[in-house]
């Protein structure tokens, strides 16, 4: 062969081989990334599974996620021991002033009443809560108002790491984990009993305002309600405020990971319509920035609290108004009814609760007591006269008719 068809044959060879390289690199291993992962956006990660009530109390492990990427909130559990966050650094949030109110009409005015004080008691009664959303991912909401159905200094916490809540006995000694759907149940019926989450259809709605910011209006429905949220953007609030918006779709039985909460935003106003026809509200009327946020009030759970599985800090009534301020509702005393009820107490009114579930009692539309259920109660210091009543479970879905007593009587509700 002649040099010269001897380096065309090599020329050949070298040039086969070069193109048989080129469609091995071509073809990437199965366990090997796809070079588009790095310009391409993740997909978006699929809802969990709805989970049956047990279930969610006891969840089974989680599975191992890929290494460098944020493990997603993992349930609480009503015998979880959690660490002590001791360490917990000071860091920037919001503070929050607002109220939990019923949205129904107002009792009728009575002659005798003392408009001004029943405003008062009105006003006292209310349900009031202090809240604060710090940027590191952790929510106190604080039940400000003797009319909950817990001793003053009770609290709920959350954090972004774990569905569900811790409630804090007062002076922070003691808390109970309280799994997702189990909210509704410990503040309607004081007991830590869980129910089964639902999903809810999802509606965006309008813009809107409240304290100055924009906001943005969603709207959810199950069988037990429906709810419109109002939220808006504070940055300072860091991912806290999908805390509390999970706190508020869990008193609708809606579980913690709807799309309508988002990290970025923070609820402002939400507002439940049962299927009753009442309504029920929460609406915050103040919002601070705070450039440090005290970190001891913020532990979930806080630091030498002792686990108190399945308890809660509660009591078989709750007095709400004092004798004295009973005495101030109405100006005067009417005479005495000319038939009175042999059941009825000398003065006063006794309230029997023969229902299922805790029942506040509502005098001329201020709440005079809280009382579990099948208990009894003498309303002492209210004046002979006539009066308007009613009772209502804490979200105001159940409700009595309102009825004309002349006092001294006694009242009885349910079976």
């Amino acid at each position: 062969m002649s040099p010269f068809r001897f380096a065309l044959a090599l020329l050949f060879l070298f040039g086969c081989e070069l193109r048989k390289g080129e469609e091995v690199l071509a073809v990437a291993s199965a366990s090997e990334p796809s070079p588009n992962a790095s310009v391409l956006p993740a997909p978006l990660a699929a809802a969990p599974t709805k989970q049956s009530p047990k279930d969610i109390a006891h969840p089974p492990p989680d599975p191992s996620s890929d290494a460098g990427a944020p493990e997603p909130p993992r349930p609480l559990r009503d015998d979880d021991v959690m660490p002590p966050e001791g360490e917990l650094r000071a860091a920037p949030g919001v503070s929050l002033e607002g109220r939990l109110r019923w949205l129904d009409a107002s009792a009728p005015r009575s002659p005798e009443g003392n408009n001004e004080v029943l405003g008062r008691a009105r006003d006292k009664t209310a349900f009031d809560v202090r809240i604060d959303a710090s940027s590191l991912g952790r929510l106190r909401f604080a039940l400000a108002s003797r009319a909950f159905p817990f001793p003053a200094g009770t609290e709920l916490r959350a954090r972004d790491d774990r569905f569900g809540h811790v409630l804090v006995w007062p002076g922070a000694s003691a808390y109970t984990p309280l799994a997702p759907g189990t909210l509704r149940a410990v503040l309607s019926e004081a007991r830590v009993d869980v129910s089964t989450l639902s999903e809810p259809s999802v509606l965006l709605g309008g813009p809107g305002s409240l304290l100055g910011l924009p906001t943005q209006k969603v709207k959810l429905e199950t069988s037990l309600g429906k709810l419109e949220l109002e939220q808006a953007v504070v940055p300072l609030a860091g991912s806290s405020g999908a805390l509390l918006c999970r706190l508020l779709l869990e008193l609708l039985s809606v579980g913690p990971e709807s799309a309508a909460c988002r990290a970025d935003q923070i609820p402002l106003r939400a507002e439940y319509a049962w299927p009753s026809g009442a309504r029920f509200e929460l609406e915050i009327t103040k919002i601070t920035k705070r450039p440090e946020l005290p970190s001891e009030s913020l532990a979930t759970p806080p630091r030498a609290a002792s686990l108190r599985r399945g308890e809660l800090p509660s009591v078989p009534f709750v007095v709400l108004v004092e004798e004295r301020e009973l005495g101030e509702l109405h100006t005067r005393a009417l005479p005495p009814p000319t038939k009175l009820d042999p059941t009825a107490p000398k003065l006063g009114l006794v309230f029997q609760n023969r229902g299922d579930v805790p029942r506040y009692l509502l005098v001329d539309g201020v709440p005079v007591v809280w009382l579990r259920a099948d208990a009894e109660w003498l309303v002492a210091g209210l004046k002979q006269g006539r009066y308007t009543v009613q009772t209502r479970d804490f979200f105001g879905s159940e409700s009595s008719p309102m009825r004309l007593l002349e006092l001294p009587a006694r009242y009885q509700v349910g079976d």
